[in-house]
């Protein structure tokens, strides 16, 4: 940390120095270094620089004196002092008349003062203040560990870095949130994104820290990002409000560094925890799911209350799965596993905030790449599960861009208390929507008993044989001439065998549909005007299209 000026010369060593000009500056300019130089300047003198020169070889010559004085000045050196009694015995008036003119700190050294002793004690008081800052560090460091230690908000710990540091500050997370301690935390982000656009950004000495400035005329601000210590990805970044540039200490700096550290350790301790309540919260989910769960095991009850689940009312199950989950999130997480876990908490709370909407209670879990909700069952059932299905739907296309659920929908007879059997209806479903090779389908279980019927058909070997010997000669006529007998069937029999109504559905000439309708009967050797015989072949077609089964297996 530097210090200033007024510190140095209060040091007893300058008690016999002179300040001739900026003695109303003396606690505003601040001291990093000082050396002694003589002419000429170039590129010797820093910024902040308190210089000492006896003016040697400037003895004769005023005008040499004036411009390496001049010289010293457009440097952003902090101070000069001029030794005299030696080389230069009196300041020229004109060089004290520019100092003034300019804001610049010029002193006049007595002969008798040593270089060496005003520089060790210079540097003494220097390194002093720097050690007091990095201490000082150190201490807001402790306590920020501390605070996440103990459990404080994150507000709790930015007001304590703001008052210490005496600051304003906004952190914007990766989720898009802010936390502020004012009233309008945003208006510093605002402020940030409106700037960067206008103003040039910079990042503040020293730049290892990776802290970017923007130096207006009304304040200046700091963004500094904040990295996750449980993984590289960027969890949010700060916003600081600080007076002036002067304001940018390095004990603010390095402060900010150990606020980011702090942060992200709160936020990886808060993600640990989240993620442990929410595993133990699916396992009890999967728990009821699994198992049949008797009314008055007490201690059920009492479980589901601490996750706060209310058991006691109707649910209805919705179970969903998706084709391209592993390949969308695989783009982003090179680990499928951790990136797996990670996106299944985003994926509960896009669920959750799609049961407030709809006003209902909800619990989630997730077993065996399917997702599991039980969703309260309520008036308008039908009504209300799709729209809340909408929901989920486009709240995770949101999350995960192109991915595709199919739903599987079930419910008890009386719901109450249960969750295995309404589960056991929604997976049966599903198999049945997953069965029909349409992605982003939904199978309500009380709408699939002839699909379960034809399903228990379809496991039969006999009844297989039956289907593959039926409609094998169609499936084989269409591949080879691209000509779509099997839908030409379903349309003529859904219209009571009316070839005219059938012809209008299909957008076929009628005796284009009477062609297609004899190739039927020629190749499967059935009559269409034989009841039993339009009967077996819509069986085989009904059969065979719950893909349970190829034709072309053996």
């Amino acid at each position: 940390m530097s210090v200033s000026v007024q510190e140095i010369v209060n040091l007893p060593i300058f008690n016999t120095a002179k300040v001739l000009t900026g003695i109303e500056l003396l606690d505003q300019r601040e001291v990093d270094w000082m050396s002694a130089i003589e002419r000429p300047v170039e590129n010797f003198v820093r910024k902040n620089e308190f210089i000492l020169t006896t003016g040697v070889g400037c003895e004769e010559d005023p005008q040499a004196l004036y411009e390496f004085v001049l010289d010293v000045y457009e440097s952003g050196a902090a101070a000069l002092g001029i030794a005299v009694g030696r080389y230069i015995f009196d300041i020229p008036e004109e060089i004290i008349t520019f100092a003034e003119q300019n804001d610049f700190i010029l002193m006049e050294l007595p002969w008798e003062l040593r270089f060496a002793d005003l520089q060790r004690e210079t540097m003494k008081l220097i390194n002093e203040s720097k050690e007091r800052s990095k201490q000082g560090g150190r201490d807001i460091q402790r306590q920020l560990i501390d605070f996440v230690i103990q459990g404080r908000t994150l507000i709790q710990i930015f007001r304590f870095f703001e008052q210490k540091m005496q600051c304003k500050l906004t952190f914007f997370d990766s989720k898009g949130r802010l936390q502020g301690t004012g009233d309008d935390p945003e208006k510093l982000v605002r402020a940030w994104q409106n700037y960067v656009n206008k103003e040039k950004v910079q990042y503040a000495k020293p730049s290892f820290l990776h802290v970017e400035k923007i130096v207006t005329s009304k304040h200046c601000l700091l963004k500094k990002n904040i990295t996750s210590t449980s993984r590289s990805s960027t969890e949010g970044y700060f916003v600081v409000e600080v007076p002036s540039e002067s304001a940018i200490s390095n004990e603010l700096l390095h402060g900010l560094e150990s606020l980011s550290a702090a942060t992200a350790l709160w936020i990886s301790r808060e993600d640990a925890i989240v993620k442990t309540e929410m595993r133990l919260r699916n396992e009890f989910i999967w728990g009821l799911a699994a198992n049949e769960l008797k009314s008055e095991d007490l201690n059920v009850q009492s479980r589901a209350k601490l996750f706060g689940y209310n058991i006691t009312v109707p649910y209805l199950c919705a179970v969903g799965s998706s084709d391209n989950f592993d390949e969308l999130t695989e783009k982003e997480y090179r680990d499928i596993d951790a990136g797996f876990k990670s996106i299944i908490y985003y994926i509960e709370e896009e669920v959750r905030q799609a049961a407030e909407t709809v006003n209902r209670h909800v619990a989630f879990t997730f077993h065996n790449d399917r997702l599991i909700i039980f969703l309260e069952a309520g008036k308008a059932e039908q009504k209300t599960v799709h729209h809340f299905l909408d929901l989920v739907d486009k709240r995770l296309h949101e999350l995960i861009p192109g991915v595709v659920f199919t739903w599987g929908i079930g419910m008890h007879s009386d719901g109450l208390n249960k969750f295995h059997q309404s589960y056991k209806k929604a997976s049966s479903a599903l198999d049945l929507a997953l069965s029909q090779k349409e992605p982003g389908g939904r199978v309500h279980f009380e709408d699939t008993q002839l699909n379960r019927l034809l399903l228990h058909l379809a496991n039969n070997e006999e009844v297989r044989e039956i289907t593959k010997a039926t409609i094998a000669p169609l499936i084989e006529y269409e591949k080879n001439r691209e000509m779509d007998l099997i839908n030409t069937f379903i349309a003529y029999d859904n219209q009571n065998g009316n070839v005219s109504q059938a012809a209008r559905v299909l957008n076929l000439h009628r005796q284009s549909l009477l062609y297609r309708l004899r190739k039927i009967e020629s190749l499967t050797n059935l009559s269409l005007d034989h009841p039993d015989d339009v009967f077996l072949l819509n069986i085989s077609i009904k059969v065979w299209l719950t893909g349970a089964f190829q034709v072309e297996d053996s």
